[in-house]
């Protein structure tokens, strides 16, 4: 085989390989949560950075609260991500417990079951789908978060941010503290203090304020030496989010760093397809790694000598010998003697 003919498959590879690269990714958008999707409403993103920011460390993994309660009785800080109907509803009586021994949890969810809003006294209104579609098409229309709560802490601040992305919202009551609202009047008398007419924040009509029932996206609620902060964004808590509001996204999780902070999938169908490959236990140990690599190796080689023209084997035969220059000379010789 040439070397031509080699040079020209390296080509044609390295070429098949760059334009693979440069071709645009397909995402999806169904939020899942999941700890490795990388795709937009996925959490890869979200977790990797927490758990180089958390001081005191932050795991992921799929055990329950009744699990994470008989596990250890040290306080801890719990994160629950899921969003809408299809999900395992969270027992109150084990996330009141738990609250009660000490651990802070930040649920976040777009829509709370009845069975906690009762139990807590709070209100929830009426859930958002997230939908991709009219996610696209209002794209342009903006939502205001205005953080109002730990002021010992933090000055109060405001984040703009897709409308969509807001589920829905919180009724607070008297015994909880709310931490973010979007679009009430103290909130309005907080933009027109401190942010200047001309910002994008200022999109606020009175109109949206008639219509704005229940305002909070972010509540807490102390229970005996912990508290339970319910949150009306999960979506703004993946990978799309904390790239798009990172600096609320942290706020939130602030609240949660004086503990080891352990963020649980349980109550989230479980989308890991990222991991369901059947190469992964291959490709987690080094020698089975290499030799997945060679196998590969070898059967490009394979199609590299078996690209090569194939036909039957040619036997080299010498060529007919020329009779003709000794048969001149036979009748030749034959005159010379006739004529004697």
């Amino acid at each position: 085989m040439s070397r031509k003919f080699w040079l020209l498959i390296v080509a044609l590879l390295v070429l098949m390989l760059a334009l693979e690269y440069q071709m645009p990714r397909r995402f999806q958008w169904e939020p899942t949560f999941a700890h490795a999707d990388r795709h937009p409403f996925g959490c890869y993103v979200f977790d990797s950075v927490l758990s180089q920011e958390m001081p005191h460390g932050y795991t992921v993994c799929r055990k329950s609260l009744s699990q994470l309660a008989l596990q250890d009785t040290t306080p801890r800080s719990i994160v629950i991500i899921c969003s809408g109907y299809k999900q395992e509803y969270v027992k109150v009586d084990t996330l009141l417990a738990l609250a009660q021994r000490g651990c802070r949890i930040l649920y976040a969810n777009s829509y709370f079951d009845r069975m906690i809003c009762d139990t807590l006294n709070i209100s929830c209104s009426s859930q958002d789908y997230f939908s991709f579609k009219t996610f696209m098409n209002e794209v342009h229309v903006r939502d205001t978060i205005f953080w109002m709560g730990d002021t010992l802490h933090y000055m109060p601040t405001a984040y703009l941010t897709y409308r969509q992305l807001i589920s829905s919202c919180l009724l607070d009551t008297a015994v909880s503290e709310p931490l973010a609202k979007i679009y009430d009047e103290d909130a309005v008398k907080f933009a027109e203090e401190h942010i200047s007419k001309d910002s994008p924040y200022m999109n606020v009509s009175k109109e949206s304020l008639k219509l704005r029932v229940a305002d909070v996206v972010a509540l807490s609620y102390p229970v005996g030496k912990g508290e339970i902060i319910f949150v009306t964004t999960p979506l703004l808590m993946t990978n799309y989010g904390i790239l798009d509001n990172p600096a609320y996204v942290h706020r939130l999780m602030n609240r949660l760093k004086d503990l080891p902070v352990v963020r649980t999938e349980a109550y989230m169908p479980n989308y890991n397809v990222a991991e369901s490959s059947p190469f992964r236990e291959l490709l987690k140990r080094p020698p089975l790694r290499w030799a997945l690599y060679l196998v590969l190796l070898g059967v490009v080689l394979l199609m590299g000598f078996g690209a090569r023209r194939r036909q039957r084997a040619i036997p080299v035969e010498a060529p007919p010998r020329n009779y003709q220059l000794d048969f001149i000379r036979h009748i030749g010789t034959l005159q010379y003697l006739k004529q004697k």
